[in-house]
């Protein structure tokens, strides 16, 4: 099973007055169980793509299946889960506990069932279930994106997309994400996100796409991505390998800030040890 972009064309208000569009003859296949990663600048085309996965966007032309129905249908919405960029957005309910119960209001399990359910999915995602009682809008931001996907996790989502996932976060409630989002993909759930930039702990063989003008125009692995002409690495990745090439032993795929300062202060914990 899997989901199924063809041929799919999409621009708000149908064609802007200079007649482009964001996206622009699609082609793509999700295949279950994937760990697909979308890259792409701002106005690129990327997130227009992932909100046709879940029906929140229709094509202009085209047309997108998730397990072969309409990504538009009530069955294919089921089977997708996404985590918008701003978790605030999807809450509603006075407490934690509150929304995950309307995401699963319709499947007809009890209250004990329910909550056996958020205890579980909380724990998923390496949140205390003291939390479940609290309002998300108290929540950190971090904690708030998570309290998210935990949300998402109780209704049993085949396909779970997340959207700017990571921006914002400090560097604990990264490593809860990706160490959560692992965890989700090894039990067959399929991840698809979608970020302006790569991250060192995302798997290095994961399937990537860049979008650019509303085009796919690479496809390959992270690693492949990160050698290829198309990416353009940060001055931290250049300062990484650079200290490789002077003959510290460091990682060359390292994309952010934070992982660098650690793999650093590692490397300095190592020598301090060894005088």
């Amino acid at each position: 099973m899997s989901i199924v972009v063809e041929n799919v064309s999409f621009s708000y208000g149908k064609k802007n007055p200079f007649g482009s569009m964001v996206l622009d003859r699609v082609n793509l296949k999700i295949e279950s169980g994937e760990y697909l990663i979308i890259i792409g600048e701002v106005g690129s085309g990327k997130t227009t793509l992932i909100k046709h996965f879940n029906g929140l966007l229709k094509p202009l032309e085209g047309i997108v299946m998730v397990d072969g129905h309409k990504a538009t249908s009530a069955h294919a919405r089921k089977l997708v889960g996404m985590l918008f960029q701003y978790p605030q957005y999807q809450f509603f309910g006075k407490t934690v506990f509150d929304d995950v119960a309307f995401s699963v209001s319709n499947s007809g399990i009890d209250d004990k069932q329910l909550h056996e359910k958020l205890i579980e999915s909380l724990k998923m995602v390496g949140l205390d279930e003291n939390i479940a009682l609290r309002s998300p809008f108290t929540l950190s931001n971090g904690q708030m994106k998570l309290a998210a996907l935990a949300s998402i996790l109780a209704a049993n989502p085949k396909y779970i997309i997340l959207d700017e996932p990571f921006t914002g976060l400090d560097l604990i409630n990264k490593k809860k994400l990706f160490k959560a989002l692992a965890k989700l993909h090894d039990t067959g759930i399929t991840i698809i996100i979608a970020t302006h930039e790569i991250y060192y702990e995302l798997p290095i063989n994961s399937r990537t796409i860049l979008m650019g003008m509303g085009k796919i125009i690479f496809e390959g692995n992270l690693e492949e991505y990160a050698l290829s002409k198309h990416s353009q690495l940060s001055d931290v990745t250049l300062l990484m390998r650079e200290l490789r090439r002077r003959g510290v032993d460091i990682s060359e795929n390292i994309f952010d800030v934070e992982t660098a300062f650690e793999e650093i202060m590692n490397i300095k914990k190592v020598s301090i040890e060894h005088e």
